[in-house]
């Protein structure tokens, strides 16, 4: 007799039943479609990687979250945790003699030990694209614009968009002079919009000398519509390191702005995303039916660098598990148009020929191999969804 213990999943990896199979292809398929119209080719790699490719850029906090085994050779192997690192690891090692820049998407599950959340498993889908070649805002702009869209595409209408900039964010902390324990302290901090610590690690910086730049942290504290932020860090655009950070801040947001994203735009330089490896633009999309992102992204211009392509990237992923718990919230969860149909009868060789002329005709049609009876094909028929019940005499 089978345990039922033995019939249950590991923690965090889930079945699909066929209907939410099915609303998961048809968001994959939309959003492919989108990005492909884009100029993004579509990319497969392998769900296997070498563990010392993976871990290029992971801190040894990330590389905790990893799913690591060995390989019958030794070797140590992963599950990739994102498509980012793949798929630079594919342009390094294939295509460093192409025209720049490459446009790549993909829809792909990922592997991460973490905590499960709403939406987030340890096995979980993504969505996403990579742009690799260009170092121009207009390439942060365009990331961004086009996650706006693919969202809308799929029937997320009421969202927010986070908006950071690493670079901005090391700046203020080099300029405060921080040893390194209380830089990692902070920053860990002002990710999780931990603003009692924050406040407490300033408050105790005041207290042990003074720097003019301390001023800065308090920035930190506050999450800003586009012309609050420019008034609020107006005053500090004499410093070199921060009008540096500033100009490419405000020239994505110009961009934004003309593609119509104005009102949805927050500036946020607690946004830091998951992974070690971003360097400038980074930035989460919000909908206030969820409280986690469903989707993020920035910019990763290192990266490829440790593949020996020294190339600069951006790019994003969205959660297919998140943006299905949206629209169901929303109650704009897909349903499906098909037409379905069941044929029956006595004769197989005419029940199957009726069944491709349906086929042919646009019904999804199964045949019934189980000899059922007119009120049993209707029964069959309502529990099922089917519509049309067709008996060949």
């Amino acid at each position: 007799m089978v345990n039922n213990a033995e019939l249950i999943t590991p923690s965090g990896i889930r079945d699909w039943a066929p209907e939410n199979s099915w609303r998961k292809r048809y968001i994959e398929n939309i959003l492919v479609g989108l990005f492909r119209s884009w100029g993004y080719e579509e990319i497969i790699t392998g769900t296997l990687e070498f563990d010392k490719v993976i871990s290029k850029g992971l801190t040894d906090e990330e590389k905790t979250q990893l799913y690591r085994f060995f390989g019958r050779e030794g070797e140590i192997l992963t599950l990739r945790p994102d498509m980012t690192t793949p798929i630079a690891r594919f342009a390094a090692s294939h295509l460093k003699n192409e025209s720049l820049p490459l446009r790549f998407c993909y829809t792909a599950n990922v592997f991460r030990y973490e905590k499960i959340q709403a939406g987030r498993y340890r096995e979980f889908f993504q969505a996403g694209v990579e742009l690799i070649g260009a170092d121009s805002c207009f390439a942060d702009a365009e990331i961004i614009i086009l996650a706006s869209r693919a969202l809308q595409e799929v029937g997320v209408e009421d969202f927010r968009i986070g908006i950071g900039d690493t670079n901005l964010l090391n700046s203020i902390l080099e300029l405060c002079n921080l040893e390194e324990k209380i830089k990692t302290k902070l920053k860990k901090a002002v990710a999780e919009k931990d603003y009692v610590t924050i406040n407490t690690i300033i408050c105790k910086l005041k207290n042990e000398k003074y720097n003019p730049n301390y001023v800065l942290l308090e920035k930190l504290n506050n999450i800003y519509k586009p012309q609050k932020f420019a008034d609020e860090f107006s005053d500090f655009e004499n410093i070199p390191e921060i009008r540096k950070g500033l100009v490419v801040l405000r020239k994505v947001l110009s961009l934004l702005k003309d593609a119509g994203l104005e009102d949805r735009m927050l500036i946020d330089l607690g946004i830091t995303r998951d992974f070690q490896y971003y360097t400038g633009i980074v930035f989460e999309i919000y909908s206030p039916h969820l409280g986690f992102p469903i989707c993020g992204g920035g910019r990763y211009d290192n990266l490829l660098s440790n593949f020996g392509f020294n190339c600069p990237a951006t790019g994003f992923a969205m959660g297919i598990e998140r943006i299905l718990l949206v629209l169901e919230a929303s109650g704009k969860l897909p349903r499906s148009a098909e037409k379905r149909c069941i044929v029956a009868g006595r004769d197989f060789n005419k029940v199957f020929k009726k069944a491709e002329e349906l086929r042919a005709q646009g019904f999804f049609a199964e045949v019934d191999l189980n000899n059922r009876d007119e009120t049993q094909l209707k029964k069959y028929a309502l529990k099922k969804g089917i519509s049309y019940v067709e008996v060949v005499n």
